[in-house]
């Protein structure tokens, strides 16, 4: 959701409040679009707010996540602290209803005198910008992103220039409207939909808001806007007005929206009654709730980038394998032709007494096939050294055979190996799952290992997921080669039962039996079942609709000395089809801790 006026007039309202007289202690600028201000509120404790002109993600906000700063700050962030540092919030207030706050601050200059300072943010999709102004003289300090009329803006945003605010968007500011006004511009909206009528209409709203105000209203958001009498327009003119004063109030609730546990949503509101496909997590306060939707959609930025570095990084890999793959068994295929050279040895050895020294080929009757074959000879050596040069190109062979299929078999287990990482690549859903993926692969060679910060480099752990059956029995799924070894090998009893889907890379999972179990018979269907559809949800082969699974007990799995992570071998097994695209098992994914 696009951070709009509604949202801005919530935060404004809450951070008035909770940071009057707060003090700014530090300043940061991590991102070149974005500056963190570590303020120690009047009350005591200590909190960090962000300002983001980012283009897509433009917002401010108290903010708990933890980010670097460069070593050197940049000029931005140095002016902030000259200006800024020591200086104490007098307002946060929004600018009409426009994604634009003004945060107020009296700070000391050179003459040690308190002076106030604006620091502007205009959260306005790809013209956002952070501004710092004299609000004195009205003329601007500096900017995080400078714009002159060269550069095709249409306002010129440049050290000693004056602060012109956007232009204004011509909707209705509702604190200042009555219905009749309302009513008018939403009847003037003729062909749209109820929602976008209201967007159009009214200053703050974004699209997305103004469907859920429409919900709240108990109005369909798609109905045609004329259609809508008074009843529905009055309906919808009081939602606004209710939420305009519920935002008005530090606390007041807003929630973030969840469909099928995947974080879709967030609204500065409460939507009163969701379609079935949504969960809503309300919060008393709206920063907590852009803090946590932020959070999580910056670390989805960060793991969607790392991913794709990653997968780019291991594909290159798996077509270098494939390619020498392709030149060894060529180089196989040649050297078992040489298997023809030992017959031919025999067969001089045995016609000897026939051939003659000086002649330049023997047609000798091959006496595995009963057929002539013709023999090349070098002229200059006797039958028998003719028979050894062959005996020594077979031997030679022979040699070369046994090294190319140890190649060719190394060649194939790397690329299954290097196949299964791309798979556990693609279904991480954290960046500590993906450290543990780099961390395997610097192991392994594949990457370059990383400089350690400080005395170590210690990353978090990832546990593997868990699911409770249908029969209340848990089922554990790695999430990655080497935590599947640790289930696997370490972690799981020699009863418990293993599954893999049927030569095709993937996760293990490990069914906790009960000590009574002394038989596969045992095991309940629906358990089987729900396990096999893991091990092939978490597979190269999750789309397609079937798919086997082979399972056995723990005790029949075996790790080979040097075996790549997660590469096991397993005997006395048995196979079971399922589809890892069924309604089902969407149930199930979403009970996956």
């Amino acid at each position: 959701m696009p951070f709009d006026g509604f949202t801005i007039r919530a935060i404004a309202n809450e951070l008035n409040s909770t940071l009057f007289q707060a003090r700014i202690d530090k300043i940061h600028q991590p991102e070149k679009d974005e500056i963190i201000l570590s303020v120690r509120q009047a009350g005591g404790g200590t909190v960090k707010l962000l300002l983001s002109a980012n283009p897509r993600w433009s917002r401010m906000h108290i903010s708990n996540e933890r980010k670097l700063n460069p070593v050197t700050p940049p000029g931005f962030c140095m002016l902030l602290r000259k200006y800024l540092e020591g200086g104490k919030i007098t307002s946060v207030k929004q600018y009409g209803f426009d994604r634009i706050v003004y945060i107020t601050i009296e700070a000391l200059d050179e003459l040690r005198d308190w002076k106030p300072r604006l620091l502007i943010g205009e959260f306005t999709g790809r013209h956002s910008n952070i501004i710092l102004v004299n609000p004195e003289t009205g003329l601007i300090i500096d900017a995080i992103k400078r714009f002159n009329l060269d550069s095709g803006s249409i306002r010129e945003i440049m050290p000693g220039k004056e602060y012109i605010s956007p232009p204004a968007q011509n909707k209705i500011d509702l604190l200042q409207e009555e219905y009749e006004q309302f009513a008018a511009r939403m009847w003037q909206q003729n062909g749209q939909s109820a929602s976008q009528a209201l967007f159009n209409s009214l200053a703050g709203v974004s699209p997305f808001s103004a469907r859920c105000i429409c919900q709240n209203a108990f109005i369909e958001p798609n109905i045609p806007v004329e259609e809508c009498g008074d009843y529905e327009l009055h309906a919808l003119y009081q939602q606004v007005k209710t939420l305009l004063q519920d935002i008005s109030i530090t606390g007041s609730t807003s929630c973030i929206l969840y469909r099928r546990n995947k974080m879709e949503e967030y609204l500065a509101f409460e939507l009163y009654n969701p379609s079935a496909e949504y969960n809503l997590a309300t919060f008393d306060s709206i920063n907590e709730t852009c803090d946590q939707y932020y959070s999580a959609k910056m670390e989805k930025i960060r793991l969607d980038s790392m991913k794709t570095n990653l997968l780019k990084n291991i594909n290159t890999q798996v077509e270098k394998s494939r390619k020498k793959k392709f030149y060894q068994e060529g180089d196989l295929a040649k050297a078992q032709e040489n298997e023809k050279y030992k017959t031919w040895g025999e067969l001089i050895t045995s016609y000897a007494h026939q051939i003659n020294k000086g002649d330049r080929q023997a047609v000798l009757e091959d006496f595995y096939t009963n057929e002539s074959v013709v023999i090349e000879l070098d002229p200059r050596w006797t039958p028998i050294e003719n028979a050894q040069r062959y005996f020594k190109i077979y031997n030679k062979s022979r040699n070369a055979i046994k090294h190319l299929e140890y190649l060719l078999k190394q060649s194939t287990n790397e690329i299954i190996y290097l196949e299964s990482v791309i798979v556990t690549i693609e279904q991480a859903d954290s960046i500590a799952e993906q450290d543990e993926i780099i961390e395997e692969l610097e192991k392994e060679g594949y990457l370059k290992a990383r400089p350690l910060k400080g005395k170590s480099r210690k990353l978090p752990k990832s546990l593997p997921r868990k699911y409770i059956s249908t029969d209340g029995l848990e089922i554990l799924v790695g999430r990655n080669n080497r935590q599947n070894d640790s289930l696997t090998i370490k972690g799981a009893d020699r009863h418990d039962l293993w599954l893999h889907t049927k030569d095709i890379p993937g996760t293990h999972v490990i069914i906790r039996l009960p000590n009574y179990f002394n038989s596969v018979n045992q095991l309940p269907d629906a358990t089987l079942e729900e396990a096999a559809m893991l091990a092939a949800y978490y597979s190269k082969a999750s789309e397609d609709e079937k798919v086997q699974v082979d399972y056995t007990f723990r005790n029949n799995v075996r790790k080979p000395s040097g075996a790549k992570p997660g590469m096991v071998v397993y005997d006395n097994y048995w196979t079971i089809i399922v589809n890892p695209r069924s309604e089902r098992m969407l149930q199930i994914i979403e009970k996956v801790e």
